[in-house]
C-alpha cells in the first residue's frame, strides 16, 4: 500500500512537507499517527508542527555537535551528552504542543534513557569521530562532521521514538502522565526493539547536510 492511500485525507501534509525533511518522513508519518489517535485530526497543521519540532532540534544538536568536533578527542565523548539536552528540551515542546503534563524531571529521564538505548547504534561513529579529531587539519573537519551527522540521527530518532511511543501508549488506553517511570521506559525499549531503527538513523544520516554546505 502506498503512503498516499494509508494516509487518506493527510495525503496532501505528507506531499507538502516531503521536500523539506527529504527522502525520508518516517518523522511526518509518526505525527499523523498520533495526531489521529489524540482525535485532533481537525487541526491540519499539528502534524506538520511535530515534525518541525523534531527537525528543528535535530539540526540544533547537529550544530553543537560540529563545535565539539573541533576539540581533539572530545567531540565523539561528548556527542551523547550534547544530544541529551536537544532531545528532552524537544520532547518538552512535543509535550507542550499536544497539552501532555509531563513534568521536566520525568521528560529528563525519558530522554536519557532513548538516547542511551539509542547510542549502542551510534558506537562506530563516535569512535571514530575521536580518532580523526587528533588529525591535524582535516581530521578535525571529518570529526566535526562525523559527530554532526551522528548527533543529528540520533535525536531524529529518538523524536522518532518518543511519537511512536506516545502513540502506542494512547492506542491502549494509557495516559502516559499517570504511568511511572519504570513503564515508560520498558515501553521505549519496546517501541524501539519493534521498529526499524536502523533505517531510521541511516535515512538521518544520509540527510545530514553540514553547516558549511
Amino acid at each position: 500500500m502506498s503512503a498516499d492511500s494509508d494516509f487518506g485525507s493527510d495525503n496532501s501534509i505528507l506531499k507538502k512537507a516531503a521536500a523539506g525533511l527529504g527522502s525520508d518522513i518516517s518523522i511526518l508519518r509518526a505525527a499523523v499517527e498520533l495526531v489521529r489517535v489524540l482525535n485532533r485530526t481537525v487541526d491540519a497543521n499539528l502534524p506538520q508542527e511535530i515534525a518541525d519540532i523534531v527537525k528543528f532540534h535535530s539540526a540544533g544538536a547537529a550544530a553543537a555537535a560540529v563545535a565539539s568536533g573541533w576539540v581533539p578527542g572530545f567531540g565523539g565523548l561528548a556527542a551523547v551528552g550534547i544530544n541529551a539536552g536537544f532531545i528532552w528540551t524537544m520532547y518538552g515542546r512535543i509535550n507542550s504542543k499536544i497539552g501532555l503534563p509531563f513534568s521536566e524531571n520525568v521528560v529528563k529521564s525519558i530522554a536519557t534513557g532513548i538516547a542511551t538505548n539509542l547510542a549502542a547504534n551510534f558506537t562506530g561513529s563516535l569512535v571514530l569521530s575521536t580518532l580523526f579529531s587528533f588529525i591535524p587539519g582535516i581530521g578535525s573537519v571529518g570529526a566535526s562532521v562525523i559527530v554532526g551527522g551522528t548527533c543529528y540521527a540520533l535525536t531524529l530518532a529518538s523524536g522518532f521514538v518518543y511519537l511512536k511511543l506516545l502513540t502506542k501508549l494512547f492506542l491502549s488506553r494509557q495516559d502516559p502522565a499517570q504511568m511511572d517511570l519504570d513503564s515508560l521506559k520498558d515501553a521505549a525499549s519496546q517501541v524501539i526493539a519493534s521498529e526499524n531503527i536502523k533505517d531510521i538513523i541511516s535515512n538521518a544520516k544520509a540527510g545530514y547536510k553540514p553547516p558549511s554546505e
